[in-house]
Order: structure tokens, then sequence, then C-alpha cells
């Protein structure tokens, strides 16, 4: 798949479309066949592609946010379980700031990735335990806190289900839904939709619910340690 990928830095939606449609439609054709774990071009196929997303962000964001909408629509909705990596791919709320943002991100982002309980419909965000969220922690909040033996804490609990997209309905997604105590308030406005793309890396769109709509404020990647 490598000698098949589009240019890193100069390429456009449509091929970027394409190449996973590709990946798409190869993991298929070897699931059918062998049954055989994938190739590791294959499975990290569409992962390269959305990280090749990100570094283009700086060069021309409307189109990167265009090519990370289009990769979304290709997903399914995923069976996700157990812990998963995460990463921020890009800040999408549409204002001059996101850059900015984005640069702080880089050099500290608490948010480590989330873990998924596909059987019970639920999951939580994995953060560092830092002196931050111990001191919040003596005080109970946030209500919900599960340190793990790593250094990290689990926070911020979500219910998942299968629905159609905030943005475009047709898009079938796993929702992960905050609006339940024991979130505080303005994580209880948060709404994750994760889809799956060939090889198994979960995208991720985050909108906050306003007064009248939601708004899309970042895209965000999980994937398996």
């Amino acid at each position: 798949m490598r000698e098949r990928e589009p240019d890193p830095f100069h390429t456009s939606p449509d091929e970027v479309e394409a190449f996973v449609v590709s990946a798409g439609e190869l993991q298929e054709a070897i699931g059918a066949t062998d049954g055989e774990p994938l190739p590791h071009s294959l499975r990290e196929a569409a992962a390269r592609q959305v990280r090749f997303v990100r570094a283009r962000l700086e060069g021309d964001r409307h189109e990167a946010i265009e090519t990370l909408s289009r990769l979304f629509r290709l997903g399914k909705p995923p069976q996700a379980d157990g812990r998963y990596e995460g990463e921020l791919v890009a800040l999408s709320t549409g204002l001059l700031s996101d850059p900015f943002f984005e640069w702080l991100t880089r050099l500290y982002l608490p948010w480590l990735g989330k873990t998924m309980d596909a059987a019970a419909w639920r999951g939580d965000n994995v953060f560092t335990d830092n002196a931050w969220s111990k001191a919040t922690g003596i005080i109970g909040w946030p209500g919900y806190r599960i340190p793990n033996e790593d250094g990290t804490v689990r926070v911020f609990p979500f219910r998942t289900s299968i629905t159609g997209g905030i943005e475009e309905p047709a898009v079938r997604v796993l929702r992960l839904d905050y609006s339940d105590l024991p979130n505080p308030l303005p994580v209880r406005r948060i709404v994750d939709e994760l889809v799956e793309l060939p090889g198994g890396y979960l995208l991720g769109k985050a909108h906050m619910r306003g007064l009248r709509e939601f708004r899309r404020v970042a895209f965000f990647g999980l994937y398996k340690a």
C-alpha cells in the first residue's frame, strides 16, 4: 500500500479519499479469503492519512478539514472495547485561534485516550494523573475518578449508542454522550462520535452543545496501543 499512497504534503481530498476506499476494499478481500492478520502497511493505511492531514493543517487548513470530513463519512460504527490511546488531530471550531491552541496541545495535552466497555455501552476518558488532577481529586472533583496503576486516571464517563451523525444523519456513528451525572456541567454539553476506518483506526468528532444546536469543535483519533 505504501507505494500507492498520495503525496503526504501535496495531495487533494479526492486522492486521499480514493486511497482509503481502496484500502478498505483490499481489507475486505483479504479478510474474505484467509482470515489472517492484515499486513502492517494495510493496518496503518488510514491512520497514516489522518496524521498526514494533521501535518497539512498549517498549509491549507480548509482543505485539511474537508479531507477529515470525507474520511469520517467513509467510516462505520466501531465495536470498540478496551483501552485506546488518543491523539488530537485538529481543532475545528472555525475560529482564528484554532492553530494557536493546537500548538499549545503539542506542548502539553493531559488527555491520553479512552476506555470502552462494549457490553455495557459505556466508557470513560484517560488523563494524566498530575498534581492538578490529584488536587481536584482531594475535593471530590470530578465525582467519577478511578486511578490506574500506571499513573493515569479515568474520568468523565459516557454512554454509547449507534445512531446517525449530528452533522450528517445518514452517517452511522458510535455516539459518546456525556450528559449524565457525575460529569460537571461543561462536560455534560459534549457529544463525541466515532467511526472505524480501514485497519481499525477510530476517527472521532467532538461536538459542544450550544443554546440552539451542536457545534463541532475537534477531530481526534483512537487506536490500540
